[in-house]
């Protein structure tokens, strides 16, 4: 029995590291004449969105994509767009595979 019990010791250690892999957000402008200014990704048990996933000087122009890398769980994701208008998915459940979320006018909230 005490030579088992390492080795199920190393496999708790081993198993939770594939529970972890990361997973993305792909977001794609396809509002017709608009770009997107900020784009906020928050978990869905937080209160406030946090920092804005885009980089301050860039703007996603119609046709671009960003990639939001997260840990698989349950996240809203707010764009908003150059005339202030917001477009928000909520509780959108993120697992190992890719999401992909083409932001469009009827979106808007």
């Amino acid at each position: 029995m005490g030579k088992l019990y390492p080795a199920v010791i190393l496999l708790l250690l081993l198993l939770p590291a594939g529970c972890f892999d990361p997973a993305r957000i792909i977001i794609t402008n396809g509002l017709e004449n608009k770009s997107i200014e900020y784009i906020y990704v928050s978990s869905s048990s937080e209160d406030e969105w946090g920092i804005n996933s885009l980089p301050e000087w860039k703007k996603l122009l119609p046709g671009e994509s960003l990639e939001v890398t997260v840990l698989p769980d349950t996240y809203d994701v707010q764009a908003v767009d150059d005339r202030g208008n917001t477009y928000t998915i909520w509780d959108r459940e993120i697992k190992e595979d890719d999401y992909l979320w083409e932001v469009v006018s009827a979106d808007i909230d």
